[in-house]
This record gives structure tokens, sequence and C-alpha cells, in this order.
């Protein structure tokens, strides 16, 4: 599929983000969709999920779900060459500017992969996935080059990707390219795909 094809695609799903107003409403609603899979982790896990912004689902209820169940909680930072590194997050840290200025970033050491690289669980934006697990990003290839570079290492934490439900379509609706990092599930405000949908978390 033509590059244009998945640009008009992201432009599509990018102007209906724009469109839905508040997220606050879905806070709730996906903290309550993640529960069974946050059932399934091992005591003490390492996760990692990101802190949503403007009009994407609101993980800030999962987050503290994650943080009181007690499961370490890290969140991505933004580094020059479409990077990330990782920071601890806790209710109430301290955010600061990163590299961004509107994207807020907990204060405090940065993880390398090195460190990171033990994560049981990563909740990652998108702005689509389909049911194959082809997760469409914002097109920054940040999530891409870091998930190629942890499977390198030798990491084996579950990948989900978090979207609305009209965001989550069938298999091969959202074209896939050879850089693309594939997602081991979906997480809807509605419930949670693993994928291949037949796949069971043990």
């Amino acid at each position: 599929m033509p590059a244009d094809s998945k640009d008009s695609i992201r432009s599509r799903f990018r102007s209906q983000r724009r469109g839905l107003g508040s997220a606050a409403a879905t806070a709730g609603q996906l903290a309550a969709a993640a529960a069974p899979l946050l059932r399934t982790l091992p005591a003490r896990s390492l996760v990692a999920c990101y802190l949503s912004m403007g009009s994407e689902p609101d993980t800030s209820r999962l987050l503290a779900d994650l943080n009181a169940a007690g499961h370490t909680v890290l969140v991505p930072v933004c580094e020059p060459g479409r990077q990330l590194s990782w920071r601890h997050w806790t209710p109430g840290v301290e955010l600061a500017a990163g590299l961004f200025p509107g994207i807020p970033e907990p204060v405090g050491p940065r993880l390398d992969l090195a460190e990171v690289k033990g994560l049981d669980l990563l909740f990652i934006p998108a702005l689509a996935a389909d049911a194959a697990g082809t997760r469409m990003g914002k097109g920054g290839g940040y999530y891409d080059r870091f998930l190629a570079r942890f499977r390198a290492a030798g990491g084996t934490g579950r990948t989900v990707a978090i979207v609305y439900d009209h965001e989550f379509l069938p298999a091969g609706e959202v074209p896939a390219e050879p850089l693309d990092a594939p997602v081991d599930g979906i997480l809807t405000p509605s419930g949670f795909t693993p994928v291949p949908p037949s796949g069971v978390y043990t």
C-alpha cells in the first residue's frame, strides 16, 4: 500500500480525534477494560504506560491502578533522534517540560534500554490498530524504533496498543510496513483483545 494511503488514513483518524472533545470520560472505562489483563501480571511487575494528552484515551486511572497494585510504572521520555528513554511514575510525581514543551515528563533519572529490558508489559499509544496487531502511530516512529531495540536486546514484554473502539479495525485495514512493530493486544474502553483474537495470556 503506498505511503500516501497510510498518511491519508492517519490524517482521517487525527481529524476524528480532534472532534471528540474531552477524553476524561474514558479513564474509568479504560481501567476497567484493562483489569482482566492486569490480573495476569506477576506481582511487582515492571510496566510501561504513557501519560495521555488531549483527545487520547485517558490513561490516568490505568496508571493509578498499576501503581496501586504494587507494580513499578515507567513512562516514556522523548529523546533526540526519535528515541525513547524512560522515567519512573507515581501519583503526584513532579512533571516538567521535555523535548517537546507541550508534553510533560516526570522529573528524575532517565532509564536506558539496559535498565528496562525486563519490562513485563507495555501500553503504547496509537491512532488506530487492527485485529492482526498492526498499529498506526502518529508518524514519528519512536515506539517502532524502541520496540525493535527492545526485542533485539532480549525483551519479551507484551505490547498493547490503546485506541478508541472505532479505531480498532478488522485485520488488514491498517497498512503494515517492514519497520512497523506489531502489538500483542488491543485495549479499548470496551475491552481487551489479544492478538491473535483466539490467543490467551498466561
